[in-house]
């Protein structure tokens, strides 16, 4: 199993599983000793048992042919890719039927059928907006503010701020210019906004001014690279715009 993979996806699966929304309680330890040590042994286990995530990996590798733990799965779901483009309105049924195997409650999937997008996009974005954060699991309100904390926000670290002698165990802050939404649906719009978030220094080790970061529920998880904003950037508008249709 491709180790690389299997850390991507436990950088953005940590925060939700660790705020206790999705996943199980055994998953943290694992997830964090994936990325930091590279030790991803049981960690495919723990994803299988993610009420959401699981179902859209099922379905991407149904359509693309790719392993479910693969790179290019985990990536199109969590930063958007190309095989994103393979996805036709028909295959949101499978993401449904997916959702029921997984045991997502059946008034959800009956009102999910009876509202098919025009486009089918199985991102992570088309998932906080169109089924709802929260309501497959019923562990967060549908408003804005839950929606901009679990979207994949991206944006340019301005400045870190050390812990202090009189507070040396306090957790490093950094401030960032994040792209977050804003207005109502479906007519939502990217706006940037100066934020200050703790980060753990094990997950970025080598975070600098400059950096272009991700964040999921207000936690700092992945420094991106110049190709990664502009694809993560493109599949976010395409969606919102998808939505809009």
């Amino acid at each position: 199993m491709d180790t690389r993979a299997l850390q991507l996806a436990s950088r953005f699966s940590l925060p939700p599983n660790s705020l206790g929304y999705c996943g199980k309680d055994t998953a943290p330890a694992r997830l964090i000793d994936c990325v930091v040590s590279g030790h991803c042994h049981k960690v495919a286990d723990e994803l299988t048992k993610f009420i959401v995530l699981n179902p859209y990996l099922e379905t991407l590798s149904a359509v693309t042919g790719n392993s479910k733990f693969s790179r290019s799965v985990i990536t199109a779901y969590w930063l958007g890719n190309r095989q994103l483009n393979r996805f036709l309105p028909k295959d949101y049924s499978l993401l449904l039927d997916n959702f029921a195997r997984q045991g997502v409650p059946k008034w959800l999937i009956d009102e999910l059928r009876t509202g098919p997008p025009k486009r089918f996009i199985p991102f992570h974005l088309f998932q906080v907006l169109h089924v709802g954060v929260g309501r497959a699991s019923g562990s967060v309100p549908y408003n804005l503010e839950t929606i901009n904390n679990c979207m994949i926000r991206w944006g340019k670290v301005t400045n870190i701020i050390r812990p202090s002698k009189s507070l040396p165990a306090s957790a490093p802050l950094l401030r960032v210019k994040l792209f977050s939404l804003s207005g109502r649906a479906p007519k939502y719009q990217l706006v940037s906004r100066s934020l200050e978030l703790p980060f753990n220094r094990d997950f970025l080790p080598r975070l600098k001014v400059g950096d272009y970061v991700a964040v999921h529920w207000r936690q700092p998880v992945k420094i991106l690279t110049p190709k990664e904003v502009d694809t993560l950037k493109f599949w976010t508008k395409t969606t919102l715009a998808a939505l809009r249709a």
